[in-house]
């Protein structure tokens, strides 16, 4: 929830911040056209992306805003992260 405030009115939670807002983001479908295409070219740049999830990836963005694909990835980040972390 913090992240789609945030990504929709920076300053409704961090009040000094300079971030513009992005609420039209959360009235975008999220692309799934060629996801299949930008997972793999992502994984030969060291994205660990299995085929499985390749594979599953237009029905996991069914129904998804940009919004929502954007705070996935910034939450995998913060996941990953702390795996490399350990």
């Amino acid at each position: 929830m913090w992240h789609r405030i945030h990504l929709i009115n920076p300053r409704d939670v961090v009040p000094e911040s300079n971030m513009p807002g992005y609420p039209w983001m959360a009235n975008v479908p999220a692309n799934a056209a060629d996801i299949e295409a930008k997972m793999r070219a992502l994984r030969l740049v060291g994205v660990p992306y299995t085929e499985e999830q390749i594979k599953g990836a237009r029905a996991e963005l069914q129904g998804k805003s940009e919004m929502d694909a954007l705070i996935a990835y910034l939450q995998g980040l913060g996941t990953a992260l702390k795996s490399k972390a350990n």
